[in-house]
């Protein structure tokens, strides 16, 4: 049985992340799940990468890694930002990727459920697509509402006759501080698929 281990990138996993970033564009919902398109990523250098896989201040990438597995396979992803609107601070998730035969086995909510924790207490947001049903789906399971505020998809201009297609927001309220949003050198604990 796989055994798994969510931990943040380092400058070192530039590979391995972009690996995964890009297979995550080329995912057949990376049209409802990503603002980036795979031929922007695929010119990326180096360095972007690199800097995309250090921890910063306002930005932390983690990952879950297979730990059965040689070498960095990196099956999930997600990216937490720092935000601040006037007084108010909070997290933003972008880019929640899992691949895809990793789906439906838990992987994707104990990921989310490390971002939460390392939220550190502040409230927790979220873009989804208006027509991505699975992820709104397994964000309202994991307790994110609605806040009524959306955004239009940069998709380039809309089909003659058509509405620009939305990105709802979610939120998660802020719950007791857990992990701090500072990077550790340790991992946060190996879990077991749950199959759900």
């Amino acid at each position: 049985m796989a055994a798994y281990v969510v931990r943040h990138t380092e400058a070192r996993d530039w590979r391995a992340l972009r690996s995964l970033r890009l297979a995550a564009l080329r995912d057949p919902v990376a049209p409802l799940a990503f603002y980036e398109q795979y031929r922007d990523a695929l010119r990326l250098p180096r360095e972007e990468w690199q800097r995309r896989a250090t921890p910063r201040a306002d930005a932390l990438t983690l990952v879950v890694e297979n730990l059965r597995e040689e070498g960095a396979t990196l099956l999930g992803m997600v990216v937490l930002l720092a935000r601040a609107e006037g007084p108010e601070r909070h997290v933003q998730l972008v880019g929640v990727y899992a691949r895809p035969e990793y789906r439906g086995t838990g992987l994707a909510r104990k990921l989310l459920r490390e971002a939460v924790d390392r939220a550190a207490g502040r409230e927790v947001r979220l873009f989804v697509h208006e027509r991505n049903v699975r992820a709104a789906r397994c964000y309202a399971a994991m307790g994110f509402e609605p806040t009524g505020r959306s955004e239009e998809v940069p998709e380039g201009p809309s089909p003659l006759g058509h509405e620009p297609e939305q990105a709802l927001e979610m939120a998660l309220a802020p719950r007791s501080p857990g992990t701090s949003w500072a990077p550790t050198r340790t991992t946060t604990g190996i879990f077991l698929p749950d199959g759900g």
